[in-house]
């Protein structure tokens, strides 16, 4: 019997959660191959919301056509709707809420890792569950129940600044059987610690940054530590390369899924046992391609992401260009498949001492500061960063600078020194993908 599952949801159940519902219907849809593609009802629902609750959408809906096929095609009435970008949330962010907000718990989100772009976003308990609920089944499909041991290289800036994560995150951490890396400060002796740890403890599934986990395969290759066969391991956060994959796997010596989404919509695709591609769980989100002018590409031809989220009615995000491309595999009776992903290139950070930074930790110090529209973090030197930053309308306070300066030499050393450019623009590299944060030290 799975205690620690057991007694975790009866706890979330207890608090009026309804994540472990939701997630043992996802699995008995998955496992049992019911029609698992309730897409079509979902965006049915989603769309009425807009019109109903939402100004910025009802606006635009009264302006179209064929109200009707909201509930007959869906998909084909969302097509007449315009893209959704960053610029234009900010600029309508009171009209993109929704008008029930009163009814609903709600929360403040932010996100910009993969576009160095950041934005606030308003999210609620439902899209909570059904965010979480979906989380645990990607896990659950790669072979890990909940309450079996997992490890998390993960990053964790509050585990940086305040020393601890707190008696309640320990106490879900115990109930879920979850133990963490903290991917933002990988010194030598940390990654020997965690190498030696997964030897001895040997958990269902490994959950990491893709660049940190590939760092860590690299750093126990170079210094000859041999692992025990590990079971499985998901990487998000970053893209996974083939070369990068390849290293992995021979290393941890088990299969790597890659796990694709974001702050925005949570997770939006994984990789599946036996499957090519990364499976859209068609409970959260429903996904389109397009070219550079917005119009739709066939199947097999990469393009822009835009993800619809099923689930925020606290804000709804239709057809929001999220900033990376990929390509799409014809759709199967289960649903949607990314047959890859890419756009999110994050390099990692080096100290003089050897400690490996993951650069997501820098990107969140660029969370939740309204003056910051876009930016860019350069590691010049061991001791030497730049951080170029295009302003948005409101100004910064000098605290804010400090505050930055004082993190970013909290883990690259005192003698650090952190230089702020104010730009009015960012390039793009050849390739067309944006890079947030390079290191420029070999």
């Amino acid at each position: 019997m799975n205690i620690r599952k057991s007694l975790y949801f009866t706890y979330a159940s207890y608090r009026n959660y309804s994540f472990p519902h939701l997630y043992n219907q996802f699995v008995k849809e998955s496992l049992f191959n019911v029609s698992i593609n309730p897409t079509k009802e979902l965006l049915t629902k989603i769309l009425i919301h807009c019109h109903r609750f939402v100004p910025y959408y009802a606006k635009l809906i009264e302006s179209l056509p064929n109200k009707e096929i909201i509930h007959q095609t869906p998909k084909l009435y969302l097509c007449q709707f315009p893209i959704l970008t960053k610029d234009i949330i900010r600029t309508n962010f009171e009209q993109i809420k929704s008008t029930d907000l009163a009814q609903r718990q709600w929360y403040l989100n932010t996100s910009g890792g993969s576009t160095g772009e950041p934005i606030k976003l308003i999210q609620d308990a439902d899209y909570n569950d059904y965010s979480t609920a979906i989380s645990l089944l990607y896990s659950y499909l790669v072979g890990r129940e909940l309450g079996e041991p997992e490890v998390h290289l993960w990053g964790s800036e509050k585990d940086i600044f305040q020393g601890t994560i707190g008696w309640k995150a320990n106490f879900f951490n115990f109930l879920r059987n979850t133990t963490y890396m903290n991917a933002f400060q990988m010194t030598p002796q940390r990654m020997r610690n965690f190498l030696k740890s997964l030897n001895t403890k040997q958990p269902k599934l490994i959950v990491a940054y893709a660049q940190a986990i590939y760092e860590l395969a690299k750093f126990a290759e170079s210094e000859q530590i041999k692992l025990v066969p590990q079971k499985a391991i998901i990487t998000s956060a970053g893209t996974l390369y083939t070369w990068m994959r390849q290293k992995i796997e021979a290393v941890f010596q088990c299969q790597v899924f890659n796990r694709y989404g974001s702050r925005e919509v949570s997770d939006v695709a994984c990789e599946k046992p036996g499957e090519k591609g990364l499976w859209v769980a068609p409970w959260g989100n429903y996904i389109e391609i397009v070219d550079d002018d917005n119009n739709p590409v066939p199947p097999g031809v990469e393009g822009n992401i835009l993800v619809t989220s099923l689930i925020n009615f606290a804000m709804p995000l239709i057809r929001y260009k999220i900033g990376d491309r990929g390509t799409l595999s014809p759709e199967y009776k289960s649903g949607q498949i990314l047959q890859q992903v890419s756009g999110r290139n994050v390099d990692i950070f080096k100290t003089h001492t050897g400690t490996l930074i993951d650069g997501e930790y820098f990107t969140h110090l660029l969370y939740f500061k309204d003056w910051v529209h876009k930016f860019q973090i350069i590691q010049k030197s061991y001791l030497e960063i730049t951080i170029k930053i295009i302003k948005a309308n409101s100004d910064y306070f000098t605290e804010e600078l400090d505050d930055i300066v004082a993190k970013c030499k909290l883990m690259m050393g005192k003698d650090c020194v952190v230089n702020f450019e104010f730009v009015n623009n960012i390039p793009v590299n050849h390739s067309g993908k944006y890079r947030y944060t390079i290191s420029e030290v070999d």
